[in-house]
């Protein structure tokens, strides 16, 4: 449902409330075009949730700007491994992407847009699935518990999934992220296979592995929606 709360006299945000059955937490998140969504459980009171938008406000802000900022800088950038990167486009050449320390260097037989951004796209999936298999083969041995099917997918709100059968699912978008960042979603996601649920013991799971999860766990609520593709 679409909610409105008054901030100050000249000021009121609508926000849009997503009543989940089963969920006990609660989250907020500041989407692009100064959106704001709030997931919370089934029943949670109106007046709270306009409440928790009103504290948060100042917060919301500095993503939504952040969000602006990083909008501007788009064109012709790339976020890899938390690094922002210039793609540079060589044509006509055999394909090929070289990645250095400042660029994205992007050889194809034209220039065409279409073509450059599949080719990013192509390495971006290939980096992931290389860098969530290298952590992988790190940290498994500690969990003891063998997992299936790894596969790196676009999903719009997880960044990892693990099904009942330990299938094991990642966002692609993590190369863009800082690889420690990549490495908290794996060890994450490694520990579900121990527990099917986010309990005290599964998190107790979680830091044993990586004492400053909750660095990296945060740093994805706070910046994730970063995580683009070039248009």
């Amino acid at each position: 449902m679409i909610r409105s709360v008054r901030i100050s006299a000249a000021r009121s945000v609508t926000y849009t409330l997503v009543c989940v059955k089963n969920r006990t937490t609660l989250l907020l998140q500041a989407l692009p075009q100064g959106r704001i969504k709030l997931y919370a459980p089934a029943g949670y009171s109106l007046r709270a949730a306009d409440r928790l938008v009103r504290d948060k406000i100042s917060e919301i802000d500095a993503a939504h700007a952040r969000m602006e900022e990083a909008s501007d800088m788009l064109p012709g950038t790339l976020l890899y491994e938390g690094t922002r990167k210039r793609i540079v486009a060589e044509t006509p050449c055999a394909p090929r992407i070289v990645i250095t320390d400042d660029a994205v260097i992007v050889r194809a037989p034209k220039d065409d847009a279409a073509l450059l951004n599949a080719q990013i796209k192509r390495r971006l999936v290939k980096d992931a699935l290389e860098k969530i298999r290298l952590n992988l083969d790190k940290w498994s041995p500690s969990v003891n518990v063998p997992y299936g099917r790894v596969t790196v997918r676009e999903q719009r709100t997880r960044w990892g999934s693990c099904s009942s059968k330990h299938n094991l699912n990642f966002n692609w978008k993590l190369i863009m992220a800082p690889p420690a960042c990549l490495e908290y979603v794996v060890i994450h996601e490694l520990c579900h296979l121990l527990y099917l649920n986010h309990s005290e013991r599964f998190w107790a799971e979680v830091k044993k592995r990586m004492p400053d999860y909750e660095i990296w766990k945060k740093w994805l609520k706070a910046h994730g929606s970063e995580l683009k593709f070039p248009q």
